[in-house]
Parts: structure tokens; sequence; C-alpha cells
């Protein structure tokens, strides 16, 4: 919803307005921001560790027991939903569990379960021989917007913070489009069309890399996203809001979620650059499955298998959750 007068692109300052990156970043993180204030985003929106947590715990402490790690770290935690599902399970004995988010510790978390408020403060020892999952976290990761102008010049999108009104800034940053040429070309494009820059992204997922990769065991990362690759990037973009498990109009004013889908396999090339020895792309429903998500599971009562069949359903329904991007690499091994 780009506003300009009579048809031209109009160009004004980020002392009035800041860019979507900017923007999206403190509506989200800073002071009263959507993720550092209230009940959490389970408040707002359904994701795959809200719909069905035990079945998903099960399958992800496979996953760590197949890769050899003895902890599952998870970033990006919440109010540590996907852990306290883990503890749960008979899967969990002797798996150290450890969360991070920007919260302070949740007063329910059980107390086998470590915590760090930021990733300044997650120890070195809790990433040693790890699983770190990042469930639905580079898709929270502001970045650039950009869009081109009537002159095909790709500018940067500036936004009013209150309103969500938005007008074109100045051309890109020579960064922003290095990255797009690379991974979200645009030349020959009509007027109009958007990139969501992942350089953001792709940084943010090579520092957790490297962090794995500096500890004396290594581990796996495991990305699990809304994602496109190339050749299937969204035109308009994807920059969109919930609140209140509702769609809204995407405004920055902290009072929704503010979310864009990951250019998954750029972050997987930062991944590679940062030390990972290895790389698998697939969809969650391929992934599940192969972890035993779907199965018949005897011992359990028939209302039991009934909540099983449910879950399962919509962890791989491949129209909606079944068709997130799964990132796998080790890492320091």
């Amino acid at each position: 919803m780009i506003t300009a007068g009579s048809g031209e692109t109009e160009r004004v300052g980020a002392d009035r307005w800041p860019s979507w990156e900017h923007a999206w970043q403190q509506a989200l993180y800073g002071p009263g921001g959507f993720f550092t204030s209230g009940a959490g985003p389970a408040a707002h929106f359904r994701t795959a560790v809200h719909a069905a947590a035990p079945l998903l715990a099960g399958a992800l402490l496979r996953l760590a027991g197949e890769h050899g790690c003895s902890a599952v770290v998870d970033v990006g935690a919440g109010r540590g939903e996907l852990l306290t599902a883990m503890a749960a399970q008979p899967e969990a004995d002797g798996v150290r569990l450890h969360g991070v988010d920007l919260v302070p510790r949740p007063g329910a978390l059980p107390a086998r379960i470590g915590w760090s408020a930021g990733l300044a403060g997650l120890p070195a020892q809790a990433l040693d021989g790890a699983l770190l999952v990042a469930w639905e976290l580079l898709d929270d990761v502001a970045c650039p917007v950009l869009e081109l102008d009537q002159d095909r010049v790709p500018r940067t999108v500036l936004v009013d913070p209150s309103t969500g009104t938005e007008r074109l800034g100045e051309p890109a940053p020579d960064a922003d489009q290095a990255w797009c040429e690379r991974w979200w070309p645009l030349d020959g494009a009509p007027p109009g069309s958007r990139a969501e820059v992942g350089r953001p992204r792709d940084e943010a997922w090579a520092a957790l890399v490297d962090r794995v990769a500096g500890t004396s065991s290594g581990g796996v990362l495991l990305a699990v996203d809304y994602a496109h690759r190339a050749g299937e990037r969204p035109p308009a973009g994807s920059l969109s809001a919930f609140r209140a498990g509702r769609a809204v109009p995407p405004v920055p004013d902290g009072s929704c979620d503010l979310t864009a889908h990951v250019a998954l396999d750029a972050v997987a090339a930062g991944g590679e650059r940062a030390g990972a020895t290895g790389t698998r792309l697939t969809d969650q429903r391929t992934a599940l499955r192969e972890l035993g998500v779907g199965r018949t599971v005897h011992g359990i009562t028939l209302l039991q298998q009934l909540q099983h069949r449910s879950w399962a359903a919509e962890l791989l329904d491949p129209g909606s959750l079944g068709g997130f991007g799964w990132l796998l690499q080790p890492a320091g091994r």
C-alpha cells in the first residue's frame, strides 16, 4: 500500500518515516514490543508447537537421538511450551533441555528445564552436543522491504509506525541489492514488485551455527518456518500480521506479530559459510513422517489414538503446517 503523489515516488527521510526493518524490529522487540510484553505468542497465533506439542516433542526427541544429541535447546521458546511437552516424554530421560527467549524464566516451567533471557545469556555448555531448534524464529527476524518504483529502481519501503501507511525511500543500499541479485532477482519485474531482503535472517542463523560449531562436541541445528526457495519467491512479498488469532493489516505499533516468509535456501548458504558441515532442506510433512508421526501407536487407549490422529493430521497437512520448510544442518563434528 505505497502512497505517492501524482503517481511518482515520494522520497521521505528516515527521520520522519523509518524503514520497515527498523519499525518492525522496534514493534516486536523494543520496549513494550509484541514479544517483550503481554501473554506471549500463544495468545495471538497457533503454531505446530501449540497445536500438537506432545506429538511434536516426541518426534524432535527422536531426531535428537538419531543425531547423537544429548541436549535440546529451543531458541525463541516463547513461554516454554515445546520444552514442557518434551520434559513429559519418556524419551527425554537424560536429555538436557534449555530454552531461550527475551522474557524472564516462565513461572510454570518445570525445574529441570534451563532458561536464558536472551542469546547473550545462553551458556556455551548448553549448546554442546545439542539439537538447537529454531521453530518459527526466523520469520520474526526483521528485514528490509524493497519495492521497484516506476523506473524499476529498487527502493527501501518506509512506514508510518502508527498507521502502517507506506512510502518509498531512497534506492536500496548496495548490500541489500547484492542479496537480491543472488537470492531474489528483481531484474525484469514490473514496478511495484517487492522483495524481503533475508540478509538479517542469514546472519542470525550463521551466528547460531558458529556458536554450535565452536563447542567441543558440536551439534545439529534445525530451523522450521514458513519458507520459499529461488524461483518461487512471492512477487508481492509476504509481510503480514496477526493479532488474537486473526490476520490483520501489518502495522508496526507493537500490537501484533509481524512476519514474513523465509528464504531458507539463502539461510542454508549462510549456515554453510559459518561452519555447517551438511544441509538438508525438506518440508515438514516429509520430515515428520520419517520421524514416525502418523504411524499407529500401540498400547494406548482408543481416545488417545484418536487424539494422536488428529494431531498428526494437522502437523502433516501439506496445505498448512505440513508445508513448512525444514532446514537441518550439523555443525562442528
